[in-house]
């Protein structure tokens, strides 16, 4: 049931991202694919067969796909917008060709498209529901409950050498007392391919982020000096521990996409868990799908760690 949640949220959030423009008002189009939609102030762009494609046509399209950011103009002249509007073209003269050829009448096309209706208004409740729960407002509320939340402690600037024996770190303790380069040992004979390059340079990280049979023994080294060599399960360690300090919380702005993606997920299973728990569901062939039985309070994503700066039919 999970997999079939998320197969369901993932498809709605694909099409939220396709449909996230809007159309602007504008005269009512009566013609077959008007819908009878008032369109005040839009520009008619192109006429095929007595049917009217209108700008925010194109630019609802070219977002859609990816073309442009969204809310942004297109005008003629611009490569986007005529590539767009030759899609819409063909798209229009394919669609009143099947009309002349009475295929909206078929079985199969009315069952599509009474599936496409079904869909677009599901995503049309989705969309008015985030506008409404995932704001700046509310992402920016989030970010201060997490941050107030998580004290990540101290963090450490360290490097180390990484060694397949014992007998190799102590010779490497050797080098270092008799003055040789810490990093350009590191570079030289470190196992670590991601910190041999830059000469054994970790970063700075707090005592969960590691391996904590790394992380305990860096800890409790005081700073300027260098741990005894110890082992780990990836080989024997030189570590000196350069500096520490309060670890930094992430900020706002590089948090804000990760609440977001998060907010709208769990958003999303809401509105299905609610649904699911007042909607009367009978399953009437088979028993391979079950309604979630904490409809309650449906299983979430975790919520963002804050884990350091550093329909368009």
């Amino acid at each position: 049931m999970k997999n079939i949640r998320f197969s369901v949220i993932a498809v709605i959030l694909t099409a939220l991202m396709a449909t996230s423009c809007q159309d602007r008002l504008v005269v009512a189009d009566n013609s077959p694919f008007g819908e009878g939609v008032l369109r005040l102030g839009d520009t008619e762009v192109a006429a095929i067969d007595g049917t009217k494609i209108y700008l925010s046509d194109v630019e609802r399209t070219a977002a859609a796909k990816g073309l442009i950011e969204e809310g942004s103009p297109l005008a003629p002249g611009q490569p986007i917008f005529q590539q767009v509007l030759d899609e819409l073209i063909d798209q229009r003269l394919l669609a009143l060709d099947a009309l002349r050829r009475s295929l909206d009448q078929d079985d199969e096309t009315r069952r599509r498209l009474s599936a496409a209706r079904e869909r677009i208004l599901g995503n049309v409740l989705v969309e008015q529901h985030l506008r409404e729960t995932v704001n700046e407002a509310s992402i920016r509320r989030m970010y201060d409950e997490q941050s107030g939340l998580i004290d990540r402690g101290d963090e450490i600037l360290a490097r180390h050498i990484l060694l397949a024996t014992e007998q190799e770190a102590i010779n490497v303790i050797k080098d270092l007392e008799a003055g040789k380069d810490f990093a350009s040992l590191a570079r030289e004979l470190s196992k670590d391919t991601g910190t041999q390059e830059r000469g054994g340079d970790l970063g700075y990280f707090t005592k969960d982020m590691l391996d904590s049979a790394f992380t305990d023994i860096i800890f409790a080294t005081p700073i300027g000096t260098r741990a005894k060599p110890f082992k780990t399960q990836y080989g024997w360690h030189v570590v000196e521990v350069q500096k520490r300090r309060a670890a930094l919380q992430p900020s706002f702005e590089s948090m804000r996409g990760e609440i977001f993606n998060f907010m709208t997920y769990d958003e999303i299973q809401n509105i299905l868990t609610n649904l699911r728990a007042q909607g009367d569901v009978k399953l009437l062939f088979g028993a391979a799908v079950s309604p979630p039985s904490n409809a309650g309070g449906a299983e979430q994503a975790p919520a963002p760690a804050t884990n350091g700066p550093s329909d368009n039919e």
